[in-house]
């Protein structure tokens, strides 16, 4: 078992190109809460600045359809987390395929990733990596749009837009199999 702060991480979610994620539960005399806790993974400079960045796009971000942050820190080894609430639930393809959803339902879904997406664009912020991994339906059928570690901004809650890794290039963080054309080229 890790200790974050006063999170008690239980078990591994998933694992991406920077981080992992956990199942954790706040572990002090406050409250307990099941949550999802993502940490950095190494000390690269660049990643550190996009996991930071991530953190504070979430904690500017408030729309139903968008996993909300809950709290943040640092590790005694100085790698920054944070805590998001956790969606119990199942990607958005294999949420159709489990339910049998017919087209009201899957344009439904999709009605709400667009409400999300809608709500990004309206506050400068491209996710740039929209893929079913990253788009959960919850046991209740709402659409819940997670990680933004690669996500670019432009002038949100007073940040300044987001500069590219690698002394101001393009970046070739994506998944090309979901990636928009412009971002391949």
């Amino acid at each position: 078992s890790m200790v974050f702060g006063s999170y008690l991480a239980l078990r591994e979610l998933g694992r991406g190109g920077m981080g992992t994620v956990y199942l954790a539960i706040r572990n002090d005399d406050a409250f307990r809460k099941t949550v999802a806790l993502k940490v950095l993974r190494g000390d690269d400079e660049d990643f550190v600045r996009r996991f930071k960045q991530e953190r504070q796009i979430l904690a500017a971000l408030d729309h139903p359809h968008i996993a909300r942050i809950l709290d943040g820190g640092t590790t005694p080894d100085n790698r920054p987390y944070f805590v998001m609430e956790y969606v119990e639930g199942k990607q958005i393809d294999a949420w159709c395929d489990a339910t049998k959803a017919g087209l009201a339902e899957r344009l439904r879904l999709f009605l709400q990733v667009l409400a999300a997406v809608q709500y990004l664009h309206d506050n400068n912020v491209i996710h740039r990596d929209l893929k079913p991994g990253n788009i959960l339906v919850d046991r209740h059928g709402h659409v819940k749009l997670l990680d933004f570690g690669i996500a670019k901004i432009q002038g949100l809650a007073g940040l300044p837009g987001t500069r590219e890794i690698q002394g101001g290039g393009p970046t070739m963080m994506m998944t090309p199999g979901y990636a928009a054309p412009e971002q391949l080229e």
